[in-house]
């Protein structure tokens, strides 16, 4: 069985076709897969098609749901925590960080991922939150201690078996920050919110001279400060959509929290998620999928 091909139907480009009413590759999934022919609605088969992937093919999608379901949704709460998504730091993209009263970068290593820029990438993430986890494979995690054999500066945690996170090293806490490196995530309303937060108000300067005036505002302050600054805008700045997320099944969490979907499609989203026996009907009335279309 295909199951790359199955892990389409949780792309960003599938979920907007589906928003648009282009159940085309749903469709073409469905008929290639057949513990999916039974399903009635399209919450069905994104449920099932999930369980087939947590069984196989547990990719990264995969990796971030169950930590978006146990540990955003379970441990935490959407009222007290946000999680992000490929946050950039400096040249790399932390894959998910969730925010509460700490931040704690969660970088995955699934079984089909390299280790190749895993020490770059750790030594962006370590100077920037105030944890920083592996999660990983079981086949990764003999160089994995070898590499925090001489970088203890995070933690790792198994994915085991049964789709669970074990936690075999617990995350040291951070007390030493880059504030060069973490002023260069904030968008313009962040560093100038934080820049208001700090002095009382945003710098009277030209618009070219913004940047430079809020980014030494920023790093000149006390350093546990600028964290709490830093974690506090990106909370309130870029929040989940909390009515969104808890409407959608397990198996999608993740996406209603990674990917940026409109107001219009989230609405879509659910309605078709919610149809019933109109399944077949709806898919044989599809447009065609182009596969190089821009969505």
């Amino acid at each position: 069985m295909n199951y790359r091909q199955l892990a389409k139907i949780f792309t960003s480009s599938n979920i907007s076709k589906v928003a648009a009413g282009d159940l085309e590759l749903v469709r073409r999934i469905t008929s290639e897969f057949p513990s999916l022919k039974a399903a009635q609605t399209l919450h069905d088969i994104f449920e099932e098609s999930y369980k087939l992937l947590c069984k196989h093919y547990p990719n990264e999608y995969v990796v971030k749901n169950i930590i978006a379901n146990n540990i955003l949704l379970g441990t935490h709460s959407l009222n007290t925590a946000s999680m992000l998504s490929e946050l950039r730091i400096g040249s790399n993209k932390a894959d998910c960080v969730i925010i509460n009263g700490h931040s704690t970068c969660y970088e995955i290593k699934t079984k089909f991922d390299s280790l190749k820029r895993l020490p770059e990438q750790l030594l962006s993430y370590t100077s920037s939150f105030d944890k920083t986890y592996l999660v990983t494979h079981e086949t990764h995690l003999a160089e994995l201690l070898e590499i925090h054999e001489s970088m203890p500066k995070f933690g790792i945690l198994i994915l085991n078996e049964r789709k669970q996170l074990s936690r075999k090293i617990e995350a040291p806490l951070n007390t030493n920050f880059d504030t060069d490196l973490m002023f260069h995530t904030l968008r313009k309303e962040e560093y100038t919110e934080i820049a208001k937060l700090i002095t009382g108000s945003i710098p009277s300067c030209s618009p070219t001279d913004l940047f430079s005036q809020c980014k030494e505002i920023f790093c000149n302050a006390n350093n546990a400060d600028a964290n709490e600054y830093f974690k506090k805008v990106l909370k309130r700045y870029r929040k989940n959509d909390h009515n969104f997320v808890t409407r959608l099944p397990r198996s999608m969490k993740n996406l209603g929290i990674s990917y940026n979907i409109h107001t219009k499609e989230k609405d879509s989203i659910l309605s078709y998620l919610s149809r019933l026996n109109n399944l077949n009907k709806e898919m044989c009335n599809v447009l065609p999928i182009h596969e190089g279309q821009a969505v």
